[in-house]
């Protein structure tokens, strides 16, 4: 979703459909309930929308915040909660289902981080199209290959080819060397002829409802993405993850009917010290509905494993075009902006007005002269983030330090940019902005280790 300001028309809109958006899940206090007989239940699939996450975290949560006495008690006297689930060398407590120790804890060489977390794409032969992609604001499909695994087939736009599949394979390996869960999201081509559609695939019309996946509707896909000289289709083949799909988790409560979710998703430190690594790769798209809840059964145990999806609205690219020069800047209804500017007039500029674009179609618009490392904003508030203490912070600018200029060098080559300008702009803008982040939150230049040693390296989160 590309970052646009609001109008005031907007706004009334968002108020009325407010009607409809459904309750933001509780704190959870109390325990979970007991699973029978020893056997834990596996959770209800839960769905949690777009438009729910926009309408809660830009409009209704902010209310409440200015309304919890407590909290600005304690943000009056700098006493933030710190984060609940950290050991005594204030490390994330392992095992965890939502992050593993990676860069910074044991040795990755650029190598492995062009593997990241896996580059087995689909299977040479025909693709079989099952149904039409549901989610996200870029065209795609749902496929199984030759050998029957299945895949989600994401495009790039005819404008911008090369921006959001460039994005989503350099984040990618950059949030799996971080130590997040993410799809094995491989880039790839096809042609069209490679394609044939299952008698069975669907898609749903405006209202919901399925409708037979036509070769007219394949065809209209087809004719609104990028397609190469030679007449193949570059995409991203997002490998279908482990297990039963739960639905997407918040950054705020937790899951009531996951046992083992004991810790208020706002007070995790993997959640709020990815701040830093978003602010890095100006992931303003990080949001609820960007994960996915996988129930996974591994060494004979069930549990729930938390996954970031969904990183072509990464970097400079908005998905459908490049970002907008507020991203990063300020939230889609900023009211400390507001505020300022009714002050002022709206005399006093803004700094996204200094910023240049690059004029490279396959980057879109990322920068590192303007940005802030200190002030950096997604497209709307989260959370998790919200509660970010300066510890938080740390941990995730100790992680970003950890990439080295090769390490970097090696995961952008595997965007596998056509122009050789996107390649060198790509590296030097995420080197720059790992620099002036690691300076402002540690004092010091990057290529140091992330903090101290950490787990093991042979000791596996799950």
């Amino acid at each position: 979703m590309t970052s646009h300001r609001i109008s005031p028309l907007s706004i009334l809109l968002i108020l009325c459909a407010l009607g409809f958006a459904a309750p933001p899940s509780g704190m959870a206090a109390e325990a979970p309930p007991d699973s029978a007989a020893g056997k834990v239940k596996m959770p209800k699939a839960q769905e949690y929308s777009y438009i729910y996450d926009v309408l809660n975290h830009s409009l209704v949560r902010p209310i409440t915040r200015v309304t919890d006495w407590p909290r600005l008690g304690r943000q009056a006297t700098s006493n933030k909660r710190e984060a609940a689930n950290v050991d005594e060398s204030d490390q994330v407590r392992l095992p965890s289902t939502w992050w593993q120790p990676r860069i910074g804890y044991r040795p990755l060489s650029p190598e492995r981080l062009r593997e990241g977390s896996g580059t087995k794409g689909p299977a040479s032969g025909k693709w079989t199209i099952v149904s039409a992609k549901s989610q996200g604001v870029t065209p795609g499909f749902q496929i199984k290959d030759s050998k029957g695994d299945r895949f989600l087939i994401k495009f790039d736009v005819p404008d911008f080819p090369e921006l959001s599949t460039g994005a989503e394979a350099i984040c990618t390996r950059i949030y799996w060397a971080a130590g997040y869960n993410v799809p094995e999201n491989v880039l790839t081509a096809f042609r069209p002829e490679d394609l044939v559609i299952d008698p069975k695939a669907t898609t749903k019309d405006m209202m919901g409802r399925e409708r037979p996946f036509t070769p007219e509707l394949l065809k209209a896909i087809l004719g609104a993405v990028a397609q190469r000289k030679d007449g193949s289709i570059r995409c991203i083949a997002s490998r279908f993850l482990k297990g039963k799909p739960l639905g997407p988790y918040k950054y705020i409560g937790r899951r009531r009917d996951d046992p083992e979710d004991l810790i208020p998703h706002e007070l995790r430190r993997e959640l709020r010290g990815m701040w830093t690594i978003a602010a890095w790769t100006n992931h303003a798209d990080s949001r609820g509905p960007n994960s996915l809840d996988m129930w996974v059964t591994e060494n004979g145990r069930s549990f729930v494993r938390h996954n970031l999806i969904d990183f072509g609205s990464t970097l400079g690219s908005g998905g459908l075009g490049p970002r907008s020069l507020v991203t990063g800047t300020e939230y889609y209804l900023d009211y400390n902006l507001m505020a300022r500017q009714a002050a002022t007039l709206g005399i006093p500029s803004f700094s996204w007005e200094k910023i240049v674009d690059p004029k490279i179609p396959a980057v879109g618009r990322v920068e590192s002269t303007v940005f802030d490392p200190k002030n950096w904003r997604p497209d709307y508030p989260n959370p998790a983030f919200d509660e970010r203490t300066r510890r938080d912070i740390e941990w995730g600018a100790r992680i970003v330090g950890s990439f080295t200029d090769d390490h970097i060098r090696a995961m952008v080559e595997e965007a596998h940019y056509t122009d050789p300008r996107a390649t060198a702009y790509m590296i030097r803008i995420l080197i720059e902005r790992r620099d002036k982040l690691t300076h402002a939150w540690l004092g010091t230049l990057p290529q140091a280790t992330a903090g101290s040693p950490g787990p093991e390296a042979g000791q596996v989160a799950r």
